[in-house]
């Protein structure tokens, strides 16, 4: 099949060029070696990551220890565990939706891999989702950034709600401390459908003159089956999936000034959506090239990035339905670069004035086939330039900034079935119009905070964002194309863009020395209120027409988000708190094919302890969601969902510097659940879809 020749070509070049390089690098490292000395053993604690609680907005990071062994590699608990922040997650469809304050879908989110934006997106099947949707092999995860409301510079370009950044393993992700030349391998096997994961990693850097070259590479896959709820029934749309990846990346830095890293991320896989009735095979190719120049002085902190994402999508009708939409094929293209520079001024002697300006393009492309249903062909330009200036004097911090977002859209308004109005019987349907459309915005923003206190920072935030509508939107061609056929009756090439309004307030907290010597906590809470006018949904048009439209007046979503963590060595506290109320516009279709809801109030609470001079890690989790509604139709049809209680432990045991175990238990009491936003099709098999008790070990070594 094409996945598996795909799969082995990509990873083998890939793995080949890395391995290629490891040897080089190694010799000349090994040559001056020496003895070998045992290192420290390095333990990471509950901390506040990059010191987000000096950050003046709604940021949360999660870092390696988080995603990969409290959360056992689940991108989607840890997002779930961030506050305002959520996933569509049906159970048959491993694509990661992103929910940042009620949006999601549509290009809301930015969500990245490495920086990359990804924005494949394919409808298929009632219950399906234009939503994007991001794909990446667990194992290759070390962190998740997530930015909620206006995001500064490249990341905010064109989006509307906030960004999240899946970062993959690096270098010296896979080095142990002081080592130049390395090996990580790491494996996991478990109970309740968690078949097993592996990931092999290799590392190495040598001097380069007055700088280094570093290399790494890693092959990781995950196999994973059908699933028993709290009740022990198999969840019969959780099928099998086997998701295999491949990652390299090289860093030169022939001096302390600059630095360039070129690295690519391959992911392959087939799995069986209930929505669509046959199996996808997905390939994702990311590919980027990142540069910087930072000499140390006040003038240049400069950076560079260039990126190239590609998704190819195949319906394969091997499971039995081999009818209508079997043989779908569908790209996906992404191309896109930015270049930004940081500055700094002493004004006098009490007054500083830092600099951040920019600019990016990227360009979205989607082509299909004949079979291409309700995905329509098109280009989605966005491009835009962005500055920032902060004035601090005394306690104060004052930012003014100001994007300019321009877009543009290109696509096909409809095709002519083959034999029909001129169209030759014998080959692909004819399109009909070529038809373009552009827009810009000038989106300003401000923040004001102050520092009264080394342990206390408020601070006020005015923002606009804006979204422009999507080839998927705009030339929408209908749902039951099954001739590749489609009328431009279902276009709107009147959208217009979606427009926030945000404030968001907020306060950080932080402090040492609170209930013994040595301890740290550290606190965000935040209040964010938007005001979003043109909210773009599926519904009827004013002549009774389903297409995508502007919904008039004004989308209200406001909300409180807490964060916080303890860390007194021996014992440790995280948590997240949303309360929120962010209830979007639904057309009369609602849920068949559009609404992600995100619940009204969620948290999460982990507690933990440390022994045997911290080697050992032993926590429990709390994850608590509450009412939430999956739209279908209308008001009267949706469903309703119950609030529910999880608890989860884990526990980890660094035994030396080379090895480390870990262990895993999801839903510990085995609840029997219906997951919020988990999409139309998962309510309406009637069986609650939320995993029964699972149980997970894992080991990592380093040599």
């Amino acid at each position: 099949m094409q996945y598996n020749r795909f799969h082995a070509s990509t990873l083998l070049a890939g793995s080949a060029m890395a391995l290629a390089l490891l040897a080089l690098a190694a010799p000349a490292r090994a040559q001056d070696a020496g003895p070998t000395e045992l290192q420290a053993v390095n333990v990471e604690g509950d901390s506040n990551g990059d010191s987000v609680v000096d950050i003046p907005a709604a940021v949360s990071k999660s870092d390696r220890i988080k995603v990969q062994e409290r959360y056992a590699g689940d991108a989607t608990q840890v997002l779930r565990s961030t506050p305002g922040t959520f996933t569509r997650e049906p159970a048959d469809q491993p694509g990661i939706t992103v929910n940042i304050r009620g949006m999601q879908g549509m290009g809301r989110v930015n969500s990245m891999i490495d920086g990359v934006p990804q924005t494949f997106r394919n409808l298929s099947g009632h219950g399906g989702t234009f939503d994007n949707l991001l794909y990446v092999e667990q194992n290759m995860l070390v962190g998740v950034d997530v930015t909620r409301g206006a995001v500064s510079g490249a990341e905010g370009m064109g989006t509307l709600a906030g960004a999240a950044n899946f970062r993959t393993l690096d270098v010296d992700d896979v080095l142990l401390p002081g080592k130049d030349v390395g090996v990580m391998s790491s494996v996991r096997a478990g109970t309740n459908g968690f078949d097993y994961s592996r990931l092999l990693a290799g590392a190495a850097r040598t001097d380069l003159g007055e700088g280094e070259m570093s290399v790494v590479g890693a092959l990781s896959d995950t196999k994973k089956s059908p699933y028993e709820n709290g009740a022990g029934i198999i969840y019969p749309f959780g099928g099998d999936q086997h998701p295999k990846s491949g990652l390299f990346k090289v860093n030169l830095s022939p001096n302390s000034d600059h630095k360039l890293q070129l690295g690519g991320i391959w992911y392959g896989n087939e799995f069986l959506p209930g929505t669509s009735g046959y199996n996808w095979v997905i390939n994702n190719q990311t590919y980027t090239a990142k540069y910087s120049y930072t000499p140390g002085d006040d003038l240049f902190d400069l950076h560079a990035n260039a990126y190239l994402n590609i998704t190819d999508l195949e319906f394969d009708g091997t499971n039995g339905n081999v009818t209508s939409f079997d043989g779908r094929k569908g790209t996906n293209t992404t191309t896109g670069f930015d270049i930004s520079n940081r500055m700094r001024f002493d004004l006098n002697d009490e007054t500083e004035l830092k600099l951040y300006y920019g600019a990016a393009y990227s360009r979205d492309r989607y082509k299909g086939n004949a079979k291409r249903g309700a995905n329509p062909d098109g280009t989605l330009v966005k491009a835009g330039t962005f500055a920032e200036a902060t004035i601090s004097r005394g306690i104060f911090d004052v930012t003014g900034g100001l994007r300019y977002d321009y877009w543009s859209l290109e696509g096909i308004t409809g095709y002519h079935a083959p034999g029909t109005n001129g169209c030759p019987a014998a080959g692909d349907p004819c399109p009909i119009d070529t038809l373009s459309r552009s827009g810009s915005d000038f989106n300003p923003k401000i923040t004001v905070s102050a520092r009264p206190f080394d342990w206390l920072q408020p601070y006020i935030t005015y923002a606009h964002t804006s979204r422009p509508p999507t080839a998927s939107e705009v030339f929408y061609p209908g749902g039951h194309s099954f001739d590749g056929s489609s009328d431009p009756i279902n276009n709107n090439p009147n959208l217009l863009p979606e427009k926030s309004r945000g404030v968001d307030l907020g306060v950080n907290l932080t402090g040492s020395d609170l209930l013994t010597n040595g301890d740290e906590g550290w606190l965000k809470i935040g209040y964010f209120h938007n005001r979003v006018r043109d909210y773009i949904t599926f519904d009827l048009d004013t002549d009774g027409t389903m297409r995508w439209v502007n919904v008039d007046g004004t989308t209200i979503m406001k909300g409180v988000e807490i964060e916080g963590g303890y860390d007194a060595g021996k014992y440790y506290a995280g948590f997240s708190v949303t309360i929120a109320d962010t209830a979007q516009p639904e057309g009369v279709a609602a849920g068949v094919g559009d609404v992600g809801k995100l619940p009204d109030d969620f948290a999460t609470l982990d507690l933990g302890m440390r022994f045997f001079d911290e080697a050992l890690t032993v926590g429990g989790r709390m994850r608590y969601t509450g009412k939430s509604k999956q739209a279908y139709i209308n008001e009267d049809m949706a469903y309703n969902l119950p609030s529910y209680t999880l608890f989860d432990a884990h526990a980890s045991w660094q035994i030396n510097e080379n090895a480390k175990v870990f262990f895993n238990v999801e839903n510990v009491f085995n609840k029997d659940y219906m997951k919020a936003n988990s999409g139309l099709m998962d309510n309406y098999a009637g069986i609650k879809n939320g995993r029964g008790r699972t149980f997970i070990f894992g080991a990592t070594a380093k040599f």
